[in-house]
């Protein structure tokens, strides 16, 4: 290809890169690497342009390693790559990178934006504040580090300072998709669902792609519930915390729990037995929360068009067997019914591990999740048949299924900690 073909290919790829069409960007940057592959330059670019695909992180970091190879000293390749890092939860390395690119251009107001995102991913808020900050110094108009003084204003609680920057963010450049999503993050954490819901639908109009602002806008939908407004305001505020304080509420929490249950238990066994019901619920509800949520929104003809096709199956599944199983266990409560506490014991306990099926990125840890699932309703499908048609053998088997899905159930709820085995899709 000729000197004049590849400028043109250069020109097109950042043309189609300016467009948001990222898929012809990176056909064309390849295209001018085919007469250039050593250049430096153009792999960063078509790291970029593949980084701004779903899934392509792998890809990208492999792509940026090399333009590093070809030219270490080049700051905005360390920047990228810091980027990457983050975006596939890697902050400690993104933060590495970014400091290495800081220390090669100082005064790089990308690399101080890396950084701050880094400290968001390690919740450390005032480095965040401080080194977006510093980037806004750098350049006033940076909206990432705009969005991301935001971000770290809103987890340290300041909620009038961060109003201030979001409007401010707002008046300056009202048709910028993140301020949006910050706009509508902040609003759903101060409990204003509508609020909400305006800002994510307008950062979807401007970035229909934008996976936050979706995510934000079921959010939204879902807080018209005042029990799941409440529940997501714990989790806002339990993300705020890092992981030693979350983990000091938790056992704080159970500890609380155990010391009430042991007094109630002196009045009446039956109201200890309730508490620590509730307590397992509020446990286990984490797992489910956004299934229920969903099940919900199913039948909202406007809302449910917010769901991918994954999340609509899991609210079916999922959310629709917690709804059932606490339907059937409180009748089976009220009548006395021994099948109905099983069969809806089963399908409520069941709904957490098929809410890591259908949204899990991991095909084994679905398997594995799925197959548990499956153990544990099929173990109460056979113990009730086997109890209609008198067959003992069956009902043992069943039950043995059953107590084997139980304790499956238990061992997902660690094992959903594990990124190998659950990544959202």
């Amino acid at each position: 290809m000729s000197g004049e073909a590849t400028q043109a290919q250069l020109k097109l790829g950042l043309r189609f890169l300016q467009l948001g069409r990222f898929t012809d960007a990176e056909h064309r940057f390849k295209e001018a690497l085919a007469s250039e592959p050593n250049s430096d330059a153009l792999l960063g670019l078509l790291a970029h342009a593949v980084h701004s695909q779903d899934g392509r992180e792998k890809d990208a970091l492999e792509i940026i390693g090399r333009a590093i190879a070809v030219e270490p000293n080049d700051g905005g390749h360390h920047t990228m790559r810091a980027f990457i890092l983050n975006s596939i939860e890697r902050p400690r390395d993104g933060l590495a990178a970014a400091k290495l690119a800081q220390s090669l251009e100082p005064h790089s107001e990308q690399a101080l934006a890396a950084q701050s995102q880094s400290y968001i991913l390690l919740k450390d808020w005032p480095d965040a504040e401080r080194t977006a900050r510093a980037a806004l110094a750098i350049d006033p108009e940076y909206s990432m580090a705009a969005n991301l003084l935001a971000e770290a204003l809103r987890n340290q609680g300041r909620d009038v300072e961060n109003r201030a920057q979001i409007a401010g963010m707002l008046e300056r450049d009202p048709e910028n998709a993140y301020t949006h999503h910050s706009a509508g993050w902040a609003a759903l954490q101060r409990g204003d669902h509508r609020a909400a819901e305006t800002h994510f639908r307008e950062a979807l109009r401007l970035s229909p792609e934008m996976e936050g602002a979706r995510q934000g806008l079921l959010a939204s939908f879902r807080s018209r519930s005042p029990f799941y407004s409440g529940y997501l305001r714990y989790c806002l505020w339990m993300a705020r915390l890092k992981e030693k304080s979350q983990w000091a509420v938790i056992i704080g929490v159970y500890l609380g729990f155990r010391f009430i249950r042991t007094i109630a238990a002196k009045y009446s066994p039956n109201l200890a037995i309730a508490i620590g019901a509730l307590y397992l619920l509020l446990v286990l509800w984490a797992f489910v929360a956004n299934a229920v949520g969903n099940f919900i929104l199913l039948f909202d003809r406007f809302a449910r068009h917010a769901l991918k096709r994954n999340e609509a199956i899991e609210a079916a599944v999922s959310g629709g067997s917690v709804v059932a199983g606490l339907t059937i266990l409180g009748a089976g409560f009220a009548f006395g019914a021994q099948w109905a506490l099983l069969l809806g014991g089963a399908l409520a306990l069941g709904a957490i591990p098929w809410s890591m099926v259908f949204t899990n990125a991991s095909r084994g840890g679905a398997l594995l999740f799925g197959a548990v699932g499956t153990t544990l309703w099929v173990g109460a499908i056979a113990v009730l048949v086997g109890d209609a048609i008198n067959s003992e053998s069956l009902g043992d088997l069943g039950m043995q299924a059953f107590v084997a899905g139980g304790v499956g159930v238990l061992v997902s709820t660690w094992l959903s900690g594990i990124r190998a085995l659950r990544r959202h899709a």
